[in-house]
Formats: structure tokens, sequence, C-alpha cells
């Protein structure tokens, strides 16, 4: 009797496990990110979970804001790929990680997980997207650098492998950057262009929830350097409209407020602007170290 009731209570577990998955998978379809991280993360405490529901997790958290358990969960993918054998997945968590820590300012970790996902993708022969993700970090450390025509050359030949392969974030990303060191180069109206461009499949809802929140902040921050403000509006309309579709979500919501605070400062509506910005230094103070500094400085 013991053994059975061991059985029973397995059986038990092993199907609340499985619904939790279906109801965190399902959630994450939906875009209710809070949801899909309470069923996957619940899910992960009863059994581990596999590589790619990991990749839901970090997901979810990414927009939650929660950017530590973003980048175990996208570890533990990795992980969880190469145990697989899918060595070019686990390069794809690998690159993500580094970006990330790029972007945080950690120079030596992110070094280290690019180096890592650059070496996967050298053991694999064939013609993959990844070389072309793998060409953004470049593109934007040259950047940094001034140098702007071999950032674009690198973004270019991204673009080029993300068209011959269908990778629709890969282009989007790659034809922002273009645009970028084109306003960088003097060359302002071809390199607005080409961030309109990029947009185009943003505003369509072709790209993955990451890479369209890290395109409209890039291209709304191009916009305010170049003062083209009828864009910068446009764009953080845009931006607004897709964040109020998604209520649970944190991450861009703050940058989107900086950015109609600083709208309605230059439109004269000072009363409103200081309230945007108290709201974006709310929502982001503990979560966006970064964006709530902003937030303060559009206050004072």
């Amino acid at each position: 009797m013991i053994e059975g009731g061991d059985g029973s209570r397995d059986r038990q577990e092993a199907g609340a496990t499985l619904d939790d998955l279906e109801r965190g998978r399902a959630s994450h379809r939906r875009r209710a990110w809070a949801d899909a991280h309470r069923w996957l993360a619940r899910a992960d405490r009863t059994a581990p979970l596999g590589a790619g529901d990991l990749e839901l997790l970090a997901a979810a958290s990414y927009l939650l804001g929660r950017d530590d358990d973003y980048m175990d969960a996208l570890d533990r993918a990795h992980r969880a790929h190469l145990d697989d054998g899918d060595h070019l997945r686990a390069a794809a968590c690998a690159f993500w990680l580094g970006f990330r820590l790029m972007f945080r300012g950690e120079a030596a970790r992110s070094s280290g997980w690019l180096g890592r996902a650059q070496r996967l993708v050298e053991r694999d022969e064939r013609d993959v997207a990844l070389r072309g993700y793998l060409m953004l970090p470049l593109a934007e450390q040259q950047l940094a650098a001034e140098e702007r025509e071999a950032a674009h050359r690198s973004a270019t030949s991204a673009a080029e492998i993300g068209e011959r392969l269908g990778d629709a974030d890969l282009v989007a990303f790659a034809r922002h950057m273009q645009g970028r060191a084109r306003v960088q180069l003097g060359q302002v109206e071809d390199g607005l262009n080409l961030l309109d461009e990029a947009m185009v499949a943003v505003a369509r809802g072709e790209l993955s929830p990451i890479v369209t929140g890290l395109l409209y902040c890039s291209v709304i921050d191009c916009c305010h350097e170049v003062h083209a403000l009828g864009r910068a509006r446009e764009w953080t309309s845009a931006l607004a409209a897709w964040c109020d579709q998604q209520p649970d979500m944190v991450a861009f919501v703050g940058v989107c407020r900086v950015h109609r605070a600083e709208i309605m400062q230059r439109s004269g509506a000072w009363s409103e602007a200081l309230e945007e910005a108290r709201r974006a230094h709310e929502r982001t103070r503990a979560s966006d170290p970064g964006t709530a500094g902003e937030a303060l400085y559009q206050q004072a």
C-alpha cells in the first residue's frame, strides 16, 4: 500500500507539472507574462524544465524586468541545450547572454559569452542566422568607437544573412543599425529612412517581443538625437500602444514613459511631463536603474 500510495502521488505530481507547463506555455503565447512566469517557475520547482521551456521562462523574466532571473534561466537553457547535443541553440542562448551583459556594461563577461557563442557556431558548417547575430555586438562596439563605416559594413553583412535565411528579427535589427550608422555619418535622411524601414516589421508585429522593445527604444533615442521630433512622437505613441497591450510588462514601459515625458516637455506640457516622469521612475527604480536615472533627470 505504501508503494502504491507513492506511485499515485508521483503520478499526481507529474500531472500537476504537465498542467503547469501547459498553462505557462499558453500564457506565453498570449503574452500574459506574469502568468507565464508563475506557471513555468512553478513547474520548474517540481521538475527541472527542459531547454525550450527555460527559454520561455527567460523571456517572461526579461519582460517582467527580472533581469537576474532572465540571466539564470538563459544560462540553464544554454547548458541544457549542450546536454541535448544542440550546439546551435546553446550558441543562441550564449549570444543573448553576451548581448545583454554588453548593455549592462559588463564587458568581460559579455566577451566571454559572445566568444563561446562564436566558437559553438564555428563548429557547424551550415549557413545559419546566428552568424549574422554575432555581427551585431561588433557593430555596436564600432559605433561606440566612432568607426561608423565599419559599423555600417558589419550591419549590412548581418542584414544580408538575415534576408538570405528569412530571419525577420535579424533583418530588422541589422537594418536599424545601418540607419544609426548612416545618421552618425551625417547622412541623416538616408539613416532615418532605414530606421523607418526597420520599424515596418516592428509595427506589423512580425518580430519577437524582446527585439520589438529593443528596436522601439533605440529608434526613438536616435530620433531624439537628431531632433526628428515628428518621428519620435509617432514611434513613442506606437510603443505606448504596444506596452498597453501587455499590462504585465515592466521592461520598456519605463523607457516609454521617459520618452513621452520628453515629448510633453518639448510641447510645453510641463505638468503632464513631470507626472509622466514620476510614473517612469516609480515603474523602474527597482528593476532598471539606468532608466530610473533618466526619469529623475526628466523630473529635474
